[in-house]
């Protein structure tokens, strides 16, 4: 036995994962970090919460539609006065006003009236002017109190029960003591009951700096809290600071304190157990040792954009809103206006921010719900204790499994801890850490499967050079019992030089003499990205992709394009004789083809299985292909081409079909030269009528388009081609990233790639129908990303401004064939006949052309 370092054992290299993955943890790393928050916002999400509170909150908005018809912010204080002054007598259980006062707002008049009022006092006046004097001076007294918007704000304070104010505050460790202690009106909102634990204060964050709402504000205030928010590495808010100390005194949030009021509890009896959390009379808040808690985010409910209900401070102004709208509810007033307020991303946002109110709002009804996250002590020894778990799995337990055991238990392990996570966070509100672990998990497993590989692939290589000789001649066995398919294999997996290259290129001509030109192309390929010089071979390969493009032998191409056949032998498609190629389309070739039975030309539409499929897929392919082709071909309708038969032959599908005679609809349109209302009602009652037998068939078209559309000027005959061949190509043409239909005229759910139903063919109707009418169609873009946009998003464009004597049903048809939404449109193609009928027959609707 052969014994090698301790250092290339697994147990070493997984130990080593373990010790470095350990360290990260511990230093708390950012990927983990935002990993680990992730998970944790996933949880949140998931979680479901009874609205409890959140109907005993209301929200006074400073929004947009304050900020346009009130004036620019700041406002005069006066108007947070007036607002304030109809909530005194709102019956309110607390008001939490949501912006800093901590200085003063002057009027720039104001001193200059103060001034003249003043220098009145100076002069004697005689008794016959007294009366205008004293007249004077009572203008002056009013509009000094008018123009005095703190003065007016500070006299409304104290007839507001339970009205809190916030105070800014710097968090950061202080250098020294403060200057001054804080003012008495700051002080009295201190916290008194305090169990103070061993060592616990010292991680309650501190306040570097304060500023108390001003004097005449806060003196009359029922409580001052700060607006402290714990912002996260990736930027999120997920909890609150719910004390801060100053000075070795703590003092609480103001959404605390708003929590505590609403249940008459004063901040003296408000009780602050050190590093574990608070009891509010009944209730406990639950924090970290920092005194942080993790707070639930409420949803909103169905139909509403916010948890909370929210109203316009305008309105509240102008008594658009009763005030017992805030009777025993905790009214928060502040800004909601972006570029006004502060803006916060939690975990229930995603594209948008949350405001300060309604993040406030979060916290109040976390507290009266008792609605919270935590991490008690047991989670840090669990977490501990996964991850030893995790290292002794990877040293010991991993190494002695298969690869394959290996992988599953593996695979069984990371789901369980993100399930166990996410149920703990879901069920019980406890946030344990899994995302750490299960990750570790994952680097270990990938550390130990290379070292398996990068250890015994040279083993491999050995193994593959003493096979290379039973490949070639079991290659050569296959080639000559024609089994052309596996030779190719073993060939692949011979070492190459140029006897494998001239095998290989011999093995190409083997598969063009069954005419298995895709198969012989790709052999050419092999060999050309060996040797671009090897023999003649870039010639073969280009002959050969024209042979397969055409799918004929003996073909040669016309100058007009299409492909004409020489010699009296014609080549044929099952048991149609192929007379010529009529041009391409979506699918691959179209050709003239005869039936000799009953001396019928059909259309022949062709797809090469082979070239856009895996051979693993073939077999599912097939089978849709021929039930797609029988469900096309049950359709029976005028206005829709006959399907005939369908086949295959060398792996080349086909299609025989109805031949037409006339031209597509694209071809009739012109920008400058409208179309005649008679003959657009007549070809659009056709096809509305063949989408609507179509779709009772259950039969979805999903390229509807003017290409599509074929019309014969000589019977006036309409029909809609290539039913069911959208459907047919879908995986091969999904699969390497193509847009199923065309762009122009698809609708908004199958660009999304959602599941569509004959409403979608519908909304395609609608944009063709557009173009006939207009000229162009409804939706254009310089890009396909803004066609795709413009098609989802933007409204449709109004046809009479671009076509003006467009008859006004009409115009309504348009409109509701292209609504975004699919229950918005026409239920089925018959009731856009009837209607398009009914538009036609209508006497003074439109004049005829």
């Amino acid at each position: 036995m052969i014994k090698t370092g301790f250092y290339k054992q697994d147990w070493f290299v997984a130990l080593l994962v373990g010790i470095v993955f350990s360290l990260a943890i511990l230093v708390d790393a950012p990927l983990l970090q935002r990993l680990e928050f992730s998970a944790y916002d996933t949880g949140v999400r998931m979680t479901y919460r009874a609205p409890g509170a959140t109907d005993q909150i209301a929200i006074v908005a400073i929004d947009d539609q304050s900020i346009k018809e009130i004036g620019r912010w700041p406002w005069p204080r006066s108007v947070l006065a007036s607002v304030l002054q109809k909530l005194s007598q709102a019956e309110a259980r607390a008001v939490g006003v949501l912006i800093y006062l901590t200085e003063p707002q002057t009027d720039s008049g104001l001193a200059s009236i103060r001034k003249i009022h003043g220098k009145l006092d100076e002069f004697a006046v005689p008794k016959q002017a007294r009366p205008q004097f004293d007249e004077l001076r009572n203008l002056l007294t009013q509009a000094e109190k008018e123009l005095d918007a703190d003065g007016l704000l500070a006299q409304v304070i104290p007839n507001v029960p339970r009205l809190h104010l916030p105070m800014i505050v710097e968090v950061g460790e202080p250098l020294g003591r403060p200057d001054a202690k804080l003012p008495e009106y700051v002080q009295r909102n201190r916290l008194s009951k305090i169990v103070a634990r061993q060592g616990s204060a010292d991680k309650v964050r501190q306040i570097k700096g304060i500023e108390p709402p001003l004097v005449q504000f806060g003196e009359h205030a029922a409580g001052i809290g700060h607006l402290s928010f714990s912002v996260e590495s990736d930027n999120g808010i997920r909890s609150v600071h719910t004390v801060l100390e100053y000075d070795g005194e703590y003092y609480p949030s103001l959404p605390l304190l708003l929590a505590a009021s609403s249940l008459n509890i004063e901040v003296r009896d408000i009780e602050l157990d050190m590093g574990s959390g608070l009891k509010i009379g009944r209730l406990v808040v639950p924090t970290d040792s920092s005194m942080r808690m993790y707070t639930g985010f409420y949803q909103p409910p169905e139909g509403n954009d916010h948890a909370f209900p929210i109203y316009s401070f305008r309105d509240v102004q102008t008594d658009k809103l009763q005030a017992s709208a805030f009777k025993n509810k905790i009214v928060l007033i502040g800004p909601t206006a972006i570029g006004v307020g502060t803006q916060y991303a939690t975990p229930i946002t995603k594209d948008t921010l949350m405001s300060e109110p309604e993040l406030a709002a979060n916290v109040i009804a976390s507290i009266l719900n008792q609605d919270f996250y935590t991490r008690p002590m047991w989670t840090l020894w669990a977490e501990a204790g996964i991850v030893l778990a995790i290292v002794l799995y990877l040293m010991f337990a991993m190494p002695r499994m298969s690869a394959k055991t290996a992988a599953l238990v593996s695979l069984i392990l990371l789901i369980a801890l993100f399930g166990a996570e996410q149920y703990l966070l879901v069920s019980e509100k406890v946030w344990m850490r899994g995302i750490s672990p299960a990750l570790l998990l994952f680097i270990g497993h990938v550390a130990l499967t290379s070292k398996r590989y990068f250890l015994t692939e040279r083993q491999k290589i050995a193994a593959e050079s003493d096979s290379a000789y039973s490949n070639r001649m079991l290659g050569l066995a296959f080639q000559a019992q024609g089994q052309l398919d596996m030779a190719m294999d073993k060939f692949r997996r011979l070492p190459v030089d140029e006897s494998v290259l001239e095998i290989i290129y011999n093995l190409a001509l083997d598969f063009e003499r069954k005419r298995q030109f895709h198969k012989a192309v790709a052999a050419y390929d092999y060999v050309l990205g060996h040797n671009p010089k090897f023999r003649d071979i870039v010639e073969r390969k280009k002959r050969t992709q024209q042979v397969d493009q055409t799918i004929m032998l003996g073909a040669r191409t016309a100058p007009g394009g299409t492909m004409v056949l020489d010699g009296a032998e014609k080549p044929t498609l099952g048991r149609y004789l192929v007379e010529k190629e009529l041009g391409r389309g979506a699918m691959g070739a179209v050709y003239l083809g005869r039936d000799p039975k009953i001396n019928r030309m059909v259309a022949i539409k062709t797809l090469a299985l082979s070239q856009e499929f895996e051979a693993n897929e073939l077999n599912e392919v097939r089978e849709r292909f021929f039930r797609e082709a029988e469900t096309a071909g049950r359709l029976h309708h005028p206005n829709i081409v006959t399907i005939y038969d369908a086949g295959e032959e060398h792996d080349l599908a086909y299609i025989a079909m109805e031949y037409l005679q006339g031209r597509h609809l694209g071809e009739y349109v012109k920008p400058d030269k409208p179309l005649p209302w008679d003959w657009i009602f007549d070809v659009a009652i056709k096809i509305a009528d063949a989408l609507g037998y179509a779709h009772q068939n259950d039969v979805v078209h999903r390229d509807i388009k003017p290409a599509n559309i074929v019309y014969n000027e000589s019977d006036k005959g309409v029909k809609v081609t290539d039913f069911g061949i959208a459907r047919i190509t879908a995986s091969s043409r999904t699969r390497t990233g193509v847009i199923l239909g065309t762009p122009s005229y698809m609708s908004p759910e199958q660009l999304a790639g959602k599941h569509v139903d004959g409403r979608s063919d519908l909304f395609s109707f609608g944009a063709m129908l557009h173009e006939l009418i207009a000229g162009r169609p409804p939706f254009t873009g310089d890009s396909l990303a803004t066609l795709m946009y413009q098609i989802a998003n933007a409204p449709t464009p109004d046809i009479r401004k671009l076509r003006p004597d467009t008859p006004a049903c009409l115009a309504a048809i348009v409109e509701r064939l292209l609504q975004k939404e699919a229950e918005q449109r026409y239920p089925t193609g018959d009731a856009v006949k009837q209607d398009l009928e009914r538009c036609r027959n209508a006497p003074n609707d439109r004049a005829r052309t």
